[in-house]
């Protein structure tokens, strides 16, 4: 079901190239064989630039689907309900732009869990694309991709730590002298670090304006805006972020990157509350920033300080924009960009069709990026050094970020806006605070509380995979609630049904697990420390694009590289490729599996070797051509597309004594398969409740692993677990026992567990410490 349109146009956080399969068992001849076969797409774009809905939805009586406003307009459009219990309809004519959008089933407003999904509105937020005609600036193209890189700082100001996006431009990494311009990007109110990059295809523009030769090359930084405090009740700045931004990610990015000194080199930006924001920043730190981009907004007060600083302070650039609906809008800014383009500053104003929506703050950035930086590289500019010095946050802090982080919000917030404007009709807003979707309540007593907002809502229920299906009642206002006792310590996916209707809770961590978002909750265990976060020097995760050979569709993989890569510009190092189970994807390692916290607390304690860790997405479709029906053909790609594309961007020791495969579920299926049949690339492997095949009617591996002087010359360590609680235990175990008997020496690791990701972390713990040692 994957579509030829291009990938900007589908992708989003929970999954880069969505598939929308899934698998099935399929019974022919007496045998039993996994396939794969075409899902529900939440919201496809039609080739006419048509966009048809679907739900699925046996229980209910009515599905709707309505904006949020701005381009696609609140009115509630009705679906049709098919003989299965499908919702469908195709509608014609939605305005071009990118569109936040709500479900609403019998009348309760819901998120698809089957349709894409971002971080706004303070939640998991569905959305779509409609490309708007002869406009393709933020198209993923085929040009030199930058790197997208998600970092770890820690805040002085709220004393949390935090992930910050940066994008570095193609060269980067090929011109180790050169040093580059920084922009700081904000988010908007109810967004977050996130987006920027998601809704906003930042890396995308850049990318293409850079091979353009449109803009100059340069470093980007997106944060998290929200700077909460204890028992703060702030009015529409959500805390001192300035502090932020200038006592710890400045310092941060400029003691990790190659920044260019001097504030010519530094720009400030953001869209909404960002744009006051970014005002609010340059006003208060005039020394820092010589050019300001305001996207969707206007501070009279601050704008008035920055022309008064004007000849100690000159600015350079000063750009305003809004979308052409946002009345009043640009007649506001343009008295201002009048003034300093009067006194020879850059920039000037600019309205795009839209509101105030994510396409007019792509076109913003992308006619911002062109202005900036421009004329001769001026170089350092006598600017004292920043000092990036963290202070010590407790445990009970960083236990309570590690089981709250996910995809699309590292540091949540559960919030929700009180709209306000002053006496002068700027934005004045106050926070109100709302329930996080799972809380836990007891560890010792495994009792978890579920809240759900549903408004109207006739029956609701959490549906706790491997438990089953929990009433919920009415509770205060809107809010259904239930607690749950007995939950077993580790991390458990669970559904919410309201109506009997499956749905997402925006308000709890998500994940994509089962084909679909799903909201999860993290019952600490208090025995395995490794995987929370702490802070040992942090490794990053890079987003990297490279083409496939088999699929001719770009492919996104995550990759870590330990704190010392960057630090230690000669060395080289082994690296580790790691697989998701079926149902999941590329992002589940580092999300659920908390991959990254595992390898640096590791790292740091000296009981793992420093590698790379590329994590992929394991699922290669062929428009043409044969492919594995449960597994595709993802071995062949990995082999032909993904090793070469990391070996040639990535410090690698590339040869097969310093290459390891592993994978959970259908990624140690998919390890075994590659592995034994590329022994010349492979002499590690992993294999988590993927069985241990030695022959059946498929493959015969016999040779190899019934043979010890036939094992040793392929392997160092083949590295083989299954919990005790799986379907495929015992003949897992059997397995092993017919091995070992003779005399082949795989490594088994058993212990209590279910098919999980809780299972699946204790089994990458004691992985990584055997990996590449002698």
């Amino acid at each position: 079901m994957q579509t030829k349109q291009n990938q900007a146009l589908t992708m989003h956080p929970l999954f880069f190239d969505a598939i929308y399969r899934t698998a099935y068992m399929e019974k022919k001849d007496g045998k039993v064989a996994l396939k794969y076969k075409d899902d529900i797409c939440g919201v496809r774009l039609e080739d006419n630039k048509d966009v048809t809905f679907t739900m699925r939805a046996p229980s209910a009586e009515t599905v709707e689907v309505a904006g949020v406003g701005g381009s696609m307009g609140r009115d509630r459009i009705r679906l049709e309900r098919d003989e299965e219990g499908n919702f469908s309809k195709t509608v014609s004519g939605i305005a071009p732009g990118f569109h936040y959008h709500f479900w609403y089933v019998d009348g309760v407003q819901v998120t698809n869990p089957v349709a894409p999904v971002a971080y706004g509105c303070f939640g998991a937020t569905n959305f779509f694309e409609v490309p708007r005609e002869g406009e393709d600036f933020w198209f993923l193209k085929d040009v030199p991709h930058g790197d997208v890189q998600v970092r770890t700082y820690v805040s002085s100001v709220n004393e949390h730590v935090k992930k910050c996006y940066v994008y570095t431009p193609p060269s980067y990494g090929s011109a180790p002298e050169k040093k580059y311009p920084v922009l700081y990007v904000q988010h908007g109110v109810g967004e977050d670090e996130t987006g920027w990059i998601w809704n906003g295809k930042l890396n995308f523009i850049l990318d293409n304006l850079i091979a353009e030769g449109k803009c100059k090359e340069m470093i980007v930084v997106m944060c998290s805006g929200y700077a909460f405090l204890k028992d703060e009740d702030p009015v529409f700045y959500p805390g001192d972020f300035g502090r932020e931004i200038t006592e710890n990610v400045i310092p941060f990015i400029e003691s990790n990157y190659r920044t260019a000194k001097g504030r010519s080199n530094r720009a400030m930006a953001g869209l909404s509350l960002g744009s006051a924001q970014a005002t609010q920043f340059v006003a208060r730190f005039q020394h820092l920033f010589a050019h300001l981009g305001v996207f969707s907004g206007m501070r009279d007060g601050e704008t008035e300080q920055i022309l008064s600083q004007h000849e100690k302070y000159p600015m350079e650039t000063v750009f305003m924009t809004g979308g052409i609906g946002e009345q009043g809008l640009a007649e506001r800014q343009k008295v201002y960009t009048d003034r300093f383009q009067a006194l020879g500053v850059a920039g000037g104003q600019r309205s795009y069709p839209g509101y105030h929506e994510w396409h007019v703050w792509r076109a913003s950035l992308k006619d911002f990026a062109e202005l900036i930086f421009q004329g001769e590289d001026r170089g350092d500019q006598g600017e004292a050094d920043f000092t990036y010095e963290e202070c010590t946050l407790t445990k009970e802090q960083l236990d309570r970020q590690t089981f709250a982080e996910h995809i699309l919000m590292f540091d949540p917030i559960y919030k929700g806006l009180i709209r306000a404007v002053d006496e002068k009709g700027r934005p004045a807003g106050k926070y109100k605070d709302e329930h996080c979707g799972a809380e836990v309540t007891d560890v010792a007593g495994g009792k978890a509380r579920f809240w759900i907002r549903a408004q109207g809502a006739k029956t609701v229920e959490v549906d706790i995979w491997g438990m089953g299906c929990f009433a919920m009642e009415k509770a205060e206002e809107d809010w259904w609630s239930c607690e749950v006792t007995g939950i077993e310590k580790g991390f458990h996916y669970y559904g919410i049904k309201v109506n009997g209707v499956d749905v997402l809770d925006s308000n709890a961590p998500v994940g994509y697990g089962g084909f679909r978002a799903i909201n999860y909750l993290e019952m600490p265990e208090e025995d395995f420390e490794e995987y929370r976060i702490r802070q040992t020097p942090h490794g990053t995760v890079h987003l990297n694009y490279y083409p496939s050979k088999e699929t001719g569709r770009t492919k996104l993989c995550y990759v870590y590289t330990p704190a010392s890569y960057e630090k230690e510009p000669e060395r080289r190092y082994p690296v580790l490729y790691l697989q998701h189970g079926g149902g999941e994807n590329e992002a589940g390692w580092v999300w659920q599996g908390k991959l990254a916290n595992l390898a640096d607390n590791l790292i740091a304690a000296g009981e793992m070797e420093e590698m790379i860790v590329v994590m992929n997405t394991g699922y290669a479709f062929p428009e043409n051509g044969a492919y594995h029906p449960s597994m595709s053909a993802f071995t062949e790609e990995l082999v032909s597309s993904g090793i070469p594309y990391i070996d040639n961007t990535y410090r690698t020791i590339a040869d097969k004594a310093h290459r390891a495969m592993a994978g959970l579920s259908m990624g140690g299926m998919q390890t075994q398969k590659c592995v034994y049949a590329h022994p010349e690339l492979f002499e590690w492997a992993g294999i988590f409740s993927g069985g241990l095949i030695i022959q059946n009617e498929e493959v015969d591996y016999s040779h190899i692993l019934l043979d010890p002087e036939e094992f040793a010359k392929r392997f160092k360590l083949l590295f083989v677990a299954c919990g005790t609680e799986e379907s495929s235990f015992e003949s897992t175990k059997k397995n092993e026992e017919t091995v070992l008997a003779a005399g082949v020496p795989i490594v088994p690791f058993e212990g209590y567990g279910y098919h999980d990701w809780t299972f699946w972390r204790h089994c990458a713990n004691d992985f990584l410490r055997r990996l590449f040692k002698a």
